[in-house]
């Protein structure tokens, strides 16, 4: 007797943030449905948030952040900005049924992610004296080295990746030169040599400077880099003050490990 395998109940979910329409919603849950589908069983859920903000001062104001998981890969993410609510959805899965085609096939993401998308979100202009620092996060870091710290942050389409280096066992950064195409690395306390590694990778030849969390703000506004990668002076611990597109900061800070 043959017995039949039912794939279980497609896991979407569609967020729909600001002034879209609820059209676009369906839109984006249907295309949803189409990419798992064309990905076959080794995918299991799909996640896209759609936002349109009131501010108009951007180009490009609808931001499509797609992720999908796939079993024996993770999770591939894309975050991409377009004119309309519709075309972000289609660009950003579009971008992300490729990348999850070439993580399941050849297991990398590809070196030419690592430059800046032009369709990457753009900042909101907002006066300093309203900025604030609107969300906090505590993370416990993954153990990698630093090729796989820059594999995961390819993959999940960050700018930057906090991580434990199992080198040395310090809070560390990896982080995307845009201009070259290749990554750095920053220690939160101590340089040490990579020795070999496949990727363009280079290593800061100083580590993280110790700043409170006004003191990195004010690096921020000043550099116009779209983070700051810190040591807490009490604690030591690495942590990293970013800019958020919405032009407020978001705070990472690492937890300790339980074990």
């Amino acid at each position: 007797m043959t017995r039949l395998r039912h794939r279980p109940a497609l896991d979407v979910r569609v967020e729909i943030r600001g002034e879209l329409p609820r059209e676009d919603a369906e839109y984006a849950r249907s295309r949803c449905l189409a990419l798992i589908a064309d990905l076959g069983s080794d995918a299991h859920a799909a996640r896209l948030r759609l936002t349109r903000p009131r501010d108009r001062s951007v180009t490009r104001p609808a931001v499509a952040q797609a992720a999908l998981d796939l079993a024996g890969v993770g999770r591939v993410r894309v975050e991409l900005a377009a004119v309309t609510g519709r075309e972000a959805v289609d660009l950003a899965l579009g971008t992300l049924a490729g990348r999850a085609v070439r993580l399941r096939e050849l297991g990398d993401i590809g070196l030419a992610t690592a430059y800046e998308s032009s369709y990457r979100p753009q900042y909101a202009p907002r006066p300093l004296a309203e900025r604030r620092i609107v969300r906090r996060k505590s993370v416990l870091l993954a153990r990698h080295t630093p090729e796989r710290a820059v594999r995961e942050m390819l993959a999940l389409d960050h700018r930057f990746h906090l991580f434990s280096d199992v080198l040395t066992g310090q809070d560390s950064v990896v982080h995307r030169m845009p201009v070259s195409g290749g990554f750095r690395l920053v220690r939160a306390h101590s340089t040490a040599r990579l020795g070999g590694s496949g990727l363009p990778l280079t290593e800061s030849a100083h580590p993280a400077p110790r700043l409170d969390v006004l003191e990195a703000a004010r690096q921020l506004w000043l550099t116009c880099w779209p983070f700051v990668f810190h040591a807490d002076p009490g604690a030591g611990r690495g942590r990293i003050l970013y800019r958020r597109y919405d032009g407020h900061y978001g705070l990472i800070t690492p937890i300790a490990d339980p074990h």
